[in-house]
């Protein structure tokens, strides 16, 4: 039964492989949905008595740069870390990681 069990995980793994960017993308932008708000609130703060003409730039700079670079650059360090893991334990190390994202959204009620 063990065999079974490692034989479907390894298999699985393998297939998992050509996703293996895109789940990143998912983790990477799924993180940024949750954490998002605190960031924006956290740099409103900073910018909150700077003129309207730069607190409109740091918006534009922040979601159109920080948030476009943040995506592809931690996608691409996740998808490399997530190459290291062996694909016996890929898959439930993602699934483990989608479910621990999802009991934080929960939690802080975002769902």
């Amino acid at each position: 039964m063990s065999e079974l069990i490692n034989s479907s995980l390894i298999e699985s793994g393998q297939w998992f492989r050509s996703y293996q960017y895109q789940c990143a993308l998912a983790i990477i932008a799924t993180i940024l949905v949750i954490f998002g708000n605190d960031i924006n609130n956290v740099i409103k703060h900073l910018v909150r008595k700077q003129h309207f003409i730069i607190r409109t730039l740091v918006f534009i700079v922040v979601c159109a740069i920080g948030y476009g670079l943040a995506t592809v650059w931690l996608t691409g360090l996740l998808s490399q870390q997530l190459a290291k893991i062996p694909n016996l334990y890929i898959v439930p190390v993602v699934s483990l990681i989608f479910v621990a994202l999802g009991l934080y959204a929960q939690k802080q009620r975002h769902i």
